[in-house]
């Protein structure tokens, strides 16, 4: 039986007929393989700073590899996946693998910090690999394998983040860093033969009409400048040149929206936002990304901090990364289980089960994080598999209040969402971190207990906020996976 999807404006799922166990399954290995394209691209490049440091001995220029890598993937999300949505999203999902494909290639062929640099930013647009996989899946499955079929490919970014970063060791300690970037290459390449052999084209013919790109060329520019100026300031320290950037981002941001909002046929429809279903799941997401979904920053650090500075259990980091790994595999299993009750199981329910449980996990820890084994199974139960819960559920309620030919825009802004929260987010911990050091004696200081109690607490503090948000969705919201089931 094949696949007859055809374009849609009703509830998630009713552009779909019945397809085969067989081609379900060899679509969603296209589109996981193609996610993993990006998350390991991500996760790799943490494991290769030493080297890079030791080598250009600039440590600013070596920022630039997470950098431009951040700034690319958020301004590209939203934009892209609203050219998939009129273009089609397996048209533009293979540009944006192609695009990934060429910037990997740049990196690893070159020895310059700056072209590196210029690679890693085209590897970025690859984030609009999950908004685009979204909508391929909505106008694709059926409504009963929805559910799943989206904790699938959103569970695969945040397992891929992690996989990254001991792939990226593996790689970096038998070979040259620059190895990363070819295998990142050679998995965009495979991304590029499984979607081109496995993901149907779309049946929604090209768009009609005028296309908004004044929204499409000011959007990028206006989320790049705001991002930089964010996290540069609030991480370093603020210079002219920074609040420039900030303001010139901010001013050019709100003529973006005015621009949007007074198009008849907006690139990005940001009246969206006004829909309960849909605002409050991005400040739900918003909050989880602040906190909560930073865990790894708060604790790998836990785990390897020497014993005498108070707090910490001065494990190797290599041992903590496998202490991780139980946890990544909860995670997994976690989103996968409960994207499959999306079938018979409202998801506002399980998001308020996991908020809660995101709560628990973080002020257990607050209470014990003297205790290694307490720590290691709030760790491997609660924070890391909540949190990823509410990673993949929170899309399936914006899928569902969005109408079908706006699934990847909407899905891409919840990412621009993302990324602005985990900037803050990252600057709160690192001030709470400073809040009290603890001198080491050949130099150099640790966090104290206080501050790791503090940065417990917020994001303990922030998955009560989500709860909060998720409890003002609406009581009868539907899941995608019942959705016309």
């Amino acid at each position: 039986m094949h696949v007859l999807p055809a374009e849609s404006n009703g509830p998630a799922g009713s552009a779909a007929v019945a397809i085969t166990t067989g081609v379900m399954t060899r679509l969603l290995i296209a589109l996981v393989v193609a996610e993993m394209t990006c998350s390991l691209e991500s996760g790799m490049i943490y494991a290769a700073l030493s080297a890079l440091y030791k080598q250009y001995g600039d440590p600013i220029g070596v920022g630039w590899l997470l950098t431009a890598f951040t700034l690319t993937s958020a301004a590209s999300a939203a934009v892209a996946g609203r050219l998939g949505d009129l273009f089609g999203r397996r048209r533009v999902m293979l540009v944006m693998l192609g695009l990934a494909l060429a910037g990997s290639m740049l990196s690893a062929l070159t020895k310059s910090l700056p072209l590196v640099a210029v690679g890693r930013a085209i590897q970025g647009v690859s984030m609009a690999i999950l908004p685009l996989g979204f909508g391929i899946l909505r106008e694709t499955l059926p409504p009963k394998n929805l559910g799943f079929g989206i904790s699938v490919i959103g569970s695969t970014y945040t397992v891929g983040g992690g996989l990254g970063v001991v792939f990226g060791g593996i790689i970096v300690d038998h070979f040259n860093w620059q190895a990363i970037f070819i295998v990142s290459a050679l998995l965009a390449f495979a991304s590029l033969v499984l979607v081109l052999a496995f993901v149907p084209k779309s049946a929604r013919p090209p768009a009609q009409g005028g296309i908004d790109w004044i929204g499409a060329l000011l959007f990028a520019p206006a989320v790049a400048m705001v991002l930089y100026g964010l996290s540069e300031g609030l991480g370093r320290s603020w210079t002219i040149s920074l609040v420039v950037i900030l303001i010139g981002g901010l001013c050019l941001f709100a003529f973006w929206l005015i621009h949007e909002l007074r198009h008849a046929n907006p690139l990005i429809d940001v009246r969206q936002l006004g829909r309960r279903e849909v605002g409050f799941a991005n400040l739900a997401f918003a909050a989880i990304s602040m906190g909560p979904l930073l865990g790894p920053v708060l604790l790998l650090p836990l785990l390897q901090q020497p014993v005498w500075t108070g707090i910490g259990f001065g494990v190797s980091a290599t041992l903590a990364g496998f202490i991780k790994l139980p946890a990544n595999g909860a995670a997994t299993i976690g989103a996968l289980v409960c994207g499959a009750l999306t079938r018979r199981v409202n998801v506002r329910s399980i998001m308020i089960v996991a908020a809660v449980g995101s709560a628990l996990g973080w002020f257990g820890i607050v209470m014990n994080h003297h205790d290694f084994w307490v720590v290691v199974l709030l760790i491997t139960v609660l924070i890391v598999p909540t949190g990823s819960i509410l990673l993949v559920m929170t899309p399936q309620v914006i899928i569902q209040a969005v109408p079908d030919e706006r699934t990847s825009e909407a899905t891409g802004l919840s990412q621009v969402v993302r990324a602005f929260s985990k900037a803050i987010g990252t600057q709160v911990i690192a001030l709470s971190f400073a809040s009290a050091m603890v001198s080491a004696p050949g130099g150099g200081a640790y966090p104290a207990q206080s501050a790791y109690v503090l940065a417990f607490m917020i994001c303990g503090g922030l998955s009560v906020v989500c709860l909060g948000f998720i409890l003002l969705l609406p009581a009868n919201l539907q899941s995608v996976g019942q959705a016309n089931a």
